[in-house]
């Protein structure tokens, strides 16, 4: 018999310390088979799929400039918060990400999400 009143699984996945994080400004932690970048950035911190989603590339050996992360492979920039990038019309996959009361790092895993295109607000 199940105890259907269980609570579910956690999805949190624990990234590390926030100051090891804050230091190293980009972490990779592997989940399965999939890579997930946490980049430290201006006092906050953000999760995108850390496979480009144009030729493949790791997101991690990046630069950030312009509160964008810039995929070494053919310079596509996604926005940290929202993983859009804007030239190309495309977003990439982005999480939630928190800090516990004990100063760890946490993605969420189940909050994976592929942002809609901006919606431009008229001048």
């Amino acid at each position: 018999m199940t105890d259907e009143t269980a609570a579910p699984a956690s999805t949190w996945h624990d990234v590390g310390d926030l100051s090891e994080v804050e230091r190293r400004r980009r972490t990779v932690v592997s989940v399965g088979d999939d890579e997930i970048v946490v980049v430290a950035h201006e006092g906050r911190l953000f999760a995108l799929d850390n496979v480009c989603i144009h030729r493949q590339r790791e997101l991690n050996k990046g630069v950030v400039l312009r509160d964008r992360l810039v995929c070494p492979g053919h310079q596509w920039a996604f926005a940290l918060d929202t993983g859009w990038e804007a030239t190309k019309q495309q977003c990439q996959p982005v999480y939630s990400v928190r800090v516990t009361d004990a100063g760890r790092v946490e993605v969420d895993l189940a909050s994976r999400r592929i942002n809609p295109a901006p919606v431009e607000q008229p001048q």
